[in-house]
């Protein structure tokens, strides 16, 4: 029973080290049920047996493993569809590239393959060819579009609009605004380049906190501030999505990507040698 418990903690360290899907029999979520069935049965009416703890690690471990190739997964599928499904570049091409993950159970293959169904069919809802056979549709078979009256402009006595006057105006000059075409999105390291911003030193934090306010200063927040700044890196391998301590979600990266984000999350990507700092 405990050799199965030890194979349970080995794969769940793997998943949490690798961005890629441990390795694990077809049979592993029927495994599991098995195993928690096994414990179940000799923890009997017995609350204080001593496989109650090792029955509650266990659902701990396995919840988490489940949860962890579940993100994989559902992350392999969204990349797999924005490099085979190209929206807004003319006619929509569908090309499906076969990147589906290795060491899928015959359970998460399914899952992984209804993922790829459900967001091929949204892209398809939302291409260019499908808004366009829409509107060939002849006009009798179409529902009629109730138009929305207008209300009539009301003046107060002083002769100025009313502020609902005011705002309908509004939404009308900005249905009839152009549409910026030539606007051109520069890299975010031109951004900083051209940011004339310095990133304040925690010296001169901790001296204007204690101008300003007798009271404590928190030094680990100020920590934390320090290591939410900006810094930029070179990627040396494949990685998944994160969620940076600034709440924002970087990636997935690519091996030789430039990439800019907290100080924080890039010194984990540097300590696990799968990037190095980069001065611009």
């Amino acid at each position: 029973m405990d050799q199965f418990f030890q194979q349970l903690r080995k794969i769940q360290k793997k998943e949490r080290s690798n961005g890629t899907l441990a390795r694990v029999e077809d049979s592993f979520y029927k495994d599991i049920h098995k195993y928690l069935d096994e414990l179940r049965t000799h923890i009997g009416n017995d609350p204080f047996a001593a496989e109650q703890y090792l029955l509650k690690d266990t659902q701990r471990i396995a919840t988490e493993i489940c949860e962890r190739r579940e993100h994989k997964i559902t992350d392999a599928a969204v990349v797999n569809i924005h490099r085979s499904y190209h929206l807004f570049a003319g006619k929509p091409q569908f090309d499906l590239i076969d990147t589906t993950p290795l060491n899928l159970t015959p359970e998460e293959e399914k899952f992984y393959f209804s993922l790829i169904d459900t967001l091929t069919n949204h892209r398809k809802s939302i291409s260019l060819e499908k808004l366009s056979s829409e509107e060939d549709i002849p006009n009798e078979t179409k529902a009629p579009i109730k138009e929305t009256p207008k209300p009539q402009s009301t003046t107060l006595d002083n002769g100025v609009e009313s502020s609902q006057d005011a705002v309908l105006n509004r939404i009308d000059e900005i249905s009839k605004a152009k549409v910026i075409t030539d606007e051109k999105a520069e890299p975010i390291e031109k951004q900083i380049q051209k940011s004339n911003i310095k990133p304040a030193k925690v010296e001169d934090d901790i001296s204007e906190l204690a101008r300003d306010n007798d009271e404590f200063v928190d030094l680990e927040s100020i920590k934390i501030a320090k290591d939410s700044e900006l810094v930029t890196m070179l990627v040396f391998d494949d990685v998944d999505s994160i969620v940076g301590v600034d709440e924002r979600v970087y990636g997935p990266f690519r091996p030789q990507d430039l990439v800019v984000l907290p100080k924080i999350n890039a010194k984990i990507f540097v300590k696990n040698h799968k990037a190095r700092f980069v001065k611009i």
